[in-house]
């Protein structure tokens, strides 16, 4: 049996780089060798796109960008070519057909919709949402509003632009108003709690929301819920999609920050010990809103649980979940009876045959 040529993206002008570069030497390290051909593919914080061929350890360090064998890459147009264009140190031209792209891509420039709108042009198969489904679950407003529409609850919510900081003082009493302390300020389109602020009075909101800012031109600035944090893990295709045993989190932090996530760990339970019924609204809503959104392959969808008022909110939508060896989402397809090696290749089955569809 001929191997299929997978090739794994990582890093990108993003400011996830390094955890995808994590997610990466997780997602290749557990491919199967013998079904396989994986070329990791990284793209430099500058853009520049390199094939790698040395040790998936240097992808965790960040030493891959100055390996001696490294070729520089390129996506063509051309498919009678072949996908693939790689450049040695000769400018020596070759050509390498891929028979899926595995995007191991975190925030702005990876899990946005501009690689999968790429790759979609091209009529390269690839793991996950396609660009719409993407664009709209990376944009925290634009999420929040579908899923508001669909009458699931979430926080109380307000979307803001630059312009809005031209009158402060209407602006922290148009917050205080409807959000009200404690509140989080956050980034529109960023991942892995970047930028996210938690702000209790009016003397630090004007920092959170600067910081907010500089990591995306909207911010979104949500009421605190005072509960336990659910998640669950969805797969499949978007109309008939998956939904895994449900998580808690405990941060070690005030929230579920960056450091909670890769520095210092927070405490988690898989399955989470709730109520079966708690759990089963967790399930179905994390299915509804993934074919809602057109989701496909996988999204981890994230739940705040209020528990004084026992009301479930929407959280977020993650469409290219952490795979490192702590993330959540294998973990949970792992408790829900899938282990990290088949999940990847049933990820990568669900993109061979979105992309034969589309070209019926």
């Amino acid at each position: 049996m001929n191997k299929l040529t997978i090739a794994v993206l990582f890093g990108g002008n993003s400011s996830e780089h390094e955890v995808s570069c994590l997610t990466a030497k997780s997602v290749i390290d557990n491919l199967n060798k013998e079904i396989y051909n994986i070329l990791p593919i990284g793209i430099s914080k500058h853009g520049h796109w390199l094939l790698f061929k040395g040790d998936t350890e240097k992808i965790e360090t960040g030493q891959w960008i100055n390996d001696k064998d490294n070729l520089r890459v390129s996506i063509s147009p051309n498919l009678a070519l072949g996908n693939l264009i790689t450049i040695d140190s000769s400018n020596n031209v070759g050509f390498i057909n891929l028979d899926v792209v595995f995007p191991a891509l975190h925030g702005k420039n990876g899990e946005d919709g501009t690689i999968q709108g790429l790759l979609e042009l091209l009529g390269i198969p690839f793991v996950g949402s396609g660009c719409l489904s993407s664009a709209v679950c990376m944009d925290k407003s634009v999420a929040n509003s579908l899923v508001g529409y669909a009458g699931i609850d979430q926080p109380d919510w307000l979307m803001l632009t630059s312009n809005d900081l031209s009158d402060k003082t209407l602006l922290y009493d148009n917050l205080e108003k409807r959000i009200g302390y404690p509140m989080f300020v956050k980034p529109a389109c960023a991942g892995s709690s970047i930028g996210i602020s938690k702000v209790k009075d009016r003397n630090s909101l004007f920092d959170a929301l600067i910081l907010a800012f500089s990591h995306d031109s909207k911010v979104v600035v949500e009421r605190e819920i005072v509960g336990k944090e659910l998640e669950c893990a969805v797969f499949g295709e978007t109309r008939s999609p998956f939904a895994s045993v449900v998580s808690e989190i405990f941060p070690r932090n005030e929230f579920y920050d960056y450091e909670s996530k890769y520095d210092l760990p927070s405490i988690t339970e898989v399955p989470a010990n709730i109520s079966d019924e708690l759990s089963y609204c967790v399930q179905e809503n994390a299915k509804k809103i993934f074919s809602m959104l057109g989701c496909h392959g996988m999204a981890r969808i994230d739940f705040l649980y209020e528990v004084s008022t026992d009301t479930l909110h929407f959280n977020e939508v993650n469409t290219i979940p952490g795979f490192t060896s702590i993330s959540m989402y294998p973990r949970m397809m792992e408790a829900s009876g899938m282990g990290y090696s088949e999940l990847l290749s049933r990820l990568i089955d669900l993109a061979i045959a979105r992309n034969r569809e589309r070209n019926l």
